[in-house]
């Protein structure tokens, strides 16, 4: 058995506090990534239960069918995957079964309205919730350098109109930002929506970065703290 010095105790104290410090940022991270992608789950099965009511007394044909049950079985994987998330990463599980699930989704409608089933692309970037996108529009942020993403059809016509897109908004500290702009917490999921060559995928990058200060964004690097109390 032996004591520390001085500069051991300090050292090992250090090693102790960024240990602890690293576990809390884990933690925090997988606290924001689960709440985000829960809420999307819970709008995907919102989505459900209306095409419920599209297709209540409809005979539907075998593709249709396969297409429904494809929707349904990607809510019920996305929600377990949420309920048992255990790291960061393991988001992707999420996205490809929420993805999934819209697309399939999008299928049934089009079937239903007798018409061609959708090109599979990436999520509308604007919101992914929104389902597959339609298009690649020209699009110019607020920080400036005008950028090509993918979209769905309202949110081209909203651009297309000078108006603003229906964009994700999410929690940051006392704020609601668009998603990109929520930084490293939710990073991850952000990314997962998008292929790793994809012009979307980069575009999400630059925006994150220029928000938290590396590309001369507004933010910064740390959340405004929300400093509200709760009542009672």
């Amino acid at each position: 058995m032996f004591l520390l010095g001085g500069g051991g105790a300090a050292l090992a104290g250090r090693y102790l506090w960024d240990r602890r410090a690293v576990r809390r940022s884990d933690a925090a991270e997988l606290a924001e990534i689960r709440k985000v992608a829960d809420e999307d789950v819970t709008e995907f099965g919102e989505e459900l239960g209306r095409l419920d009511l599209v297709v209540a007394g409809r005979e539907l044909d075998v593709d249709t069918r396969h297409d429904y049950q494809r929707a349904l079985d990607s809510y019920e994987s996305a929600g377990r995957r949420v309920a048992h998330l255990q790291t960061p990463d393991a988001i992707s599980a999420v996205v490809d079964a929420l993805a999934e699930g819209r697309y399939a989704l999008s299928c049934v409608r089009a079937r239903v309205a007798g018409q061609p089933v959708p090109e599979r692309r990436s999520p509308c970037f604007f919101n992914p919730q929104h389902g597959p996108s339609v298009l690649d529009i020209q699009w110019t942020p607020s920080s400036g350098g005008t950028r090509r993403v993918p979209s769905c059809t309202q949110c081209a016509a909203r651009v297309k109109a000078g108006d603003e897109p229906a964009v994700r908004y999410v929690k940051y500290g006392a704020q609601r930002v668009p998603y990109w702009e929520a930084g490293a917490l939710i990073e991850p999921y952000s990314l997962g929506y998008f292929g790793i060559s994809s012009i979307a995928r980069a575009t999400v990058m630059a925006l994150s970065m220029e928000m938290r200060g590396e590309g001369g964004g507004r933010w910064g690097n740390e959340p405004e703290k929300d400093n509200s109390k709760s009542p009672g």
